[in-house]
């Protein structure tokens, strides 16, 4: 299911880079063998510049097309069977499997396992933010992208609060 994305950025202090995304696009959101992933692509890697934010990754959903994105995120909780309880307030701190990128140029795989996720609307956007211990490591690959994995408990919460703050319901 492809998810509007109107701002995808990462920020890794060691190996000193900072990934970014110049237009708007879309997300990947996929279930493989019981792991739910985001995947964003088409970003572009920079070193990090002196005095830069700390480490972590920014996802934003935008809010601008509520009917399209209540619906695709209806249909993608039904495909995938996710229920989705109301969420418990206009916020989300839920921690996830693996959030990760891959860096072909530099050959490498930047990584923290169970990082925490935390969810939030900004103005007229949904933002997720990803923190932890990240870690590089040398892996050749093909393609730079971002790549987030959550379990089924945690999708279903984020999915119920993306629902709920498009709605306009928090």
């Amino acid at each position: 299911m492809q998810i509007p994305c109107s701002r995808a950025q990462a920020m890794f202090a060691d190996p000193g880079i900072r990934l970014a995304r110049h237009t708007p696009g879309f997300m990947l959101w996929d279930e493989h063998g019981g792991t739910f992933v985001l995947r964003v692509e088409e970003l572009a890697a920079t070193e990090v510049a002196a005095g830069e934010p700390e480490t972590g990754i920014i996802l934003e959903i935008p809010l601008s097309a509520r009917e399209e994105l209540i619906r695709s995120l209806e249909e993608f909780a039904a495909q995938q069977q996710l229920p989705l309880a109301p969420p418990s307030g206009p916020e989300l701190e839920v921690e996830v499997v693996l959030a990760a990128c891959h860096l072909p140029v530099q050959s490498l795989f930047v990584f923290a396992e169970e990082p925490r996720l935390l969810v939030k609307r900004r103005g007229e956007a949904v933002e997720l933010t990803f923190e932890g211990l990240f870690k590089a490591r040398r892996l050749p690959c093909q393609e730079t992208d971002l790549v987030i994995h959550l379990s089924r408990a945690a999708m279903a919460r984020l999915v119920a609060l993306v629902l709920s703050l498009a709605r306009d319901g928090l």
